[in-house]
């Protein structure tokens, strides 16, 4: 109502936030089974599948350094939080996502409504894709907020996929279209309504689709023979392949899938599309190698899937090539411990 003042979490302090916090935190009914000592205790404790193994994975994002407030409303921030952490089970093979630790800082003059709407966005993603919210931590930060999420999966050890299996002569392939959502920080950055055909654009980045669908076809089919998330951009995701693997790799600049909205939008700023494609990150495909022989059943399986390159011998090194040029890839995507790009 109006004049009615917002409260401030300093207002119900740690513990008065936890109590309102842990009845709450959801967990799907699927998941009773395994689930053993919930939220509320100094720790929880679930129950794996005889004959599984715990898969996890942890990952931070930092107000100013991985996103603006002012980007986001509350729900989509804790939705994306949620879900960059979820692509990296996704990026493992057929992993099942089965529980979620949030650590989150906010300095004590947040409206509690905004936390509440942050934890509705975190909860509407884990309902998607079924993975309980099992706690963490809620402490004081005193300037901006930071966010980081542990995840926990379960998964058949014969159905996970790691980075070193590519050989020469493999595909290199990406499950979806690349390049959008380094377009749509910049359309977030520019600060000035862009018109409706960059809403894909601004989507790409703010709610990012763990590819648990693909993951899992890869990994139980065991058609991939390397596997990763592209969310530090194609050229660092190649490089890391080809390092884990010791192999060279070549990349085809005209095979990149290219939306027409990135189109559009790299024409506006004068820019070549594929260079959004290639070092562009926070989009969140899969990228991934198999043998040429099992190409045909990855594209009846998975339809979206398209060839982008060719593993190559180590001594190749690692190739980008378009129709009127060739360079070696040389970056490793955004580093947070330099200035720029490595």
């Amino acid at each position: 109502m109006p004049g009615t003042r917002k409260r401030k979490l300093s207002s119900l302090g740690e513990f008065g936030w936890l109590q309102k916090l842990l009845p709450r935190l959801y967990w799907p009914g699927s998941l009773d089974s395994q689930l053993c000592i919930g939220p509320g205790d100094d720790a929880g404790v679930i129950r794996t599948s005889a004959g599984r193994v715990l898969v996890a994975t942890t990952d931070a994002m930092v107000e100013g350094v991985h996103f603006e407030r002012r980007w986001f409303s509350w729900e989509l921030l804790g939705e994306k939080v949620l879900a960059v952490n979820l692509s990296d089970l996704a990026a493992m093979g057929d992993v099942k996502p089965v529980a979620a630790l949030i650590t989150a800082a906010f300095p004590g003059d947040t409206p509690v409504e905004s936390v509440d709407k942050f934890y509705k966005g975190l909860e509407s993603c884990a309902q998607r894709w079924k993975i309980g919210l099992l706690g963490g931590d809620t402490v004081g930060s005193k300037k901006g907020w930071f966010l980081s999420v542990t995840v926990l999966g379960e998964a058949r050890s014969q159905d996970l996929i790691r980075r070193n299996g590519a050989k020469p002569g493999d595909f290199i392939a990406t499950t979806g279209p690349l390049g959008l959502a380094a377009a749509g920080l910049e359309v977030l950055q520019s600060g000035k309504p862009q018109g409706a055909w960059t809403r894909p654009l601004v989507q790409a980045f703010c709610q990012p689709q763990p590819r648990f669908a693909a993951g899992s076809i890869l990994g139980r089919r065991r058609l991939a023979t390397s596997l990763m998330d592209s969310s530090d951009g194609l050229e660092a995701s190649i490089r890391i392949l080809a390092s884990a693997s010791r192999v060279g790799a070549e990349v085809h600049l005209w095979d990149l899938p290219l939306s027409p909205a990135l189109t559009r939008w790299a024409s506006l700023k004068k820019k070549a599309a594929w260079n959004y494609a290639l070092r562009g990150g926070e989009d969140y495909e899969l990228i991934f190698t198999v043998r040429p022989k099992d190409w045909e059943r990855v594209k009846r399986l998975i339809p979206n899937a398209v060839r982008i390159g060719r593993i190559m011998p180590e001594d190749y090194g690692c190739r980008a090539k378009a129709q009127d040029q060739a360079f070696f890839l040389k970056g490793y995507g955004f580093s947070h411990f330099s200035s720029g790009k490595n």
